[in-house]
């Protein structure tokens, strides 16, 4: 039995989903034996990794999600293969194989859906949930939250949902960049505040520029879409530096000296960006909601996000537990392994029957 893992994220900008799907390959090709996986992406990708033990195929006519609703169901139905869908999206017509639903924010939070402005794209994505959720042979998600709401919006029996969230590893592999001192001079080592992500509304970033205005001896520094934030006027404020795209070094830098981190989000179904500051030894400040409680357990420092009235230097003299409580429970091998594991129980069992 071999299964053929959509490789459509595997190349274009890195962001969480992009790193969900890059390291989880990484990690099988170390265990798999020759002829167990192969990676269908489109003919034109770009960029796209060689592995040792994985074959990379390229195939179909089409691109983008043309290609994942078309060419690959083609490729799976014709050969009889199950696939293996790491990013959310499913094949509509043919969900066969393990799909990896990261969180079905869309469905569960109504303003986050009214925040997609085109109608067709929010139907298509509530539709993939729906079809994932009820059809999919093997459904795997990244945290228990995730899972509950996966239950109780879809009707998925409990037990056919399986949980294994994101590593760390990679963020030692990163090599630091300290270029950002020369442009921003004014960030002091140890003396600013530091966030990444998409300005997208459920990251709160409204929290920042609010706690920025009330905390004016520190800066605050965010990397992520430069225009997103242009587009958010309401969100400034005079100690806030938009540091645009900048380099995985540069991001591991700015971690690595920054006061603490900032993750202030109202919804993630894993949240990861807090779990790489606390592998580069980074204090995280996070939200408590959503997941974030059951992944990060007492190894960080909880904020309201909604209440700005927020003294950051009173919070920080708290005591946490170490980060190590956090980072040993999570890492990419555990997810690849487990993986593997589900993929081979589930459809050999199949064949055997």
């Amino acid at each position: 039995m071999s299964y053929v893992i959509d490789g459509r994220q595997l190349f274009g900008p890195m962001g969480g989903v992009q790193r969900f799907i890059r390291e989880l390959v990484i990690e099988l090709d170390k265990i798999a034996d020759p002829g167990e996986y192969e990676i269908l992406i489109p003919r034109d990708a770009d960029d796209v990794p060689e592995y040792k033990n994985i074959p990379v195929i390229r195939y179909g006519k089409f691109k983008g999600l043309l290609w994942e609703q078309t060419s690959l169901p083609y490729y799976l139905k014709t050969r009889q293969k199950y696939g293996v869908f790491p990013c959310t999206i499913v094949p509509l017509l043919y969900p066969k194989g393990l799909a990896v639903v990261h969180d079905i924010m869309i469905k569960t939070v109504p303003e986050l859906r009214a925040s997609i402005k085109n109608p067709i794209a929010r139907a298509l994505l509530l539709l993939n949930y729906r079809i994932a959720a009820k059809r999919a042979p093997v459904l795997m998600t990244v945290s228990e939250y995730s899972k509950n709401e996966i239950v109780r919006e879809y009707g998925r029996r409990d037990s056919d949902i399986h949980v294994a969230g994101p590593g760390w590893q990679h963020v030692l592999r990163i090599k630091s960049d300290d270029r950002w001192k020369e442009r921003y001079p004014q960030l002091e080592n140890g003396k600013f505040f530091f966030s990444l992500s998409a300005n997208r509304k459920q990251k709160n970033f409204k929290w920042i520029a609010e706690v920025a205005k009330r905390n004016p001896n520190y800066y605050f520094a965010i990397a992520g879409g430069r225009d997103e934030w242009q587009k958010q006027l309401e969100y400034d404020a005079e100690n806030i530096i938009r540091l645009g795209f900048i380099s995985d070094g540069e991001i591991r830098s700015l971690i690595e000296n920054c006061k603490a981190f900032l993750f202030p989000s109202f919804y993630e179904g894993f949240g990861l960006p807090p779990l790489e500051a606390l592998a580069l030894g980074a204090k995280a400040v996070v939200a408590r909601s959503s997941c974030l409680p059951e992944i990060y357990g007492t190894s960080v420092y909880y904020i309201d996000p909604y209440d700005y009235d927020t003294d950051l230097d009173e919070l920080l003299s708290g005591q946490v537990s170490p980060a190590s409580e956090v980072l040993d429970r999570f890492g990419w091998e555990i997810l690849a392994e487990k993986t593997d594991k589900v993929l081979k129980e589930t459809f050999n069992e199949k064949t055997r029957k």
